[in-house]
């Protein structure tokens, strides 16, 4: 980069590089704040100044559209990124890890269900059919099985 310090427009153009790279790396990876978007850029030798260099209304226009963006695209409900505008960030990270925990359990138990139906299609198989549908399953369904003719 060169030594001439970057200022205006040409300072916006690698502003919005910036964002539009940060947006791509995502809100777990790079999360965009004015002092993450500062602190890459002096990093990058393009700025010297301080956070002041983003604070002018167009640059936090600029940067809250990035953000704005970047949280669209992570998976957010409507009330997390609500937090996040507010300022909640933490808060929205816990509501985002319980909605998942309850989505796993929800995962599990379909999984459960699943395996339980074709335990009961494999012993309905058995005992109509001369195939030995047990030797054809993995080891999963096999240990449900058992345990579903332990119950029956």
């Amino acid at each position: 980069m060169s030594k001439k310090r970057l200022s205006g427009k040409q300072l916006d153009q690698y502003i919005q590089n910036e964002l539009l790279m940060m947006v791509r790396e995502g809100l777990k990876k790079s999360p965009i704040t004015a002092s993450t978007v500062h602190a890459r850029l002096v990093a990058r030798g393009l700025i010297k100044g301080g956070l002041s260099t983003l604070s002018t209304a167009p640059r936090k226009k600029m940067i809250a559209d990035a953000r704005q963006r970047q949280h669209n695209t992570s998976e957010f409900t409507d009330e997390e990124h609500e937090n996040f505008a507010k300022g909640r960030v933490s808060k929205a990270y816990v509501q985002k890890a319980d909605r998942y925990k309850e989505e796993l359990n929800e995962f599990k138990k379909k999984y459960e269900r699943n395996v339980l139906a074709v335990a009961d299609i494999v012993h309905y198989v058995d005992t109509v059919t001369p195939l030995k549908v047990e030797q054809l399953l993995a080891e999963d369904l096999i240990r449900e099985l058992a345990t579903a003719k332990k119950r029956g």
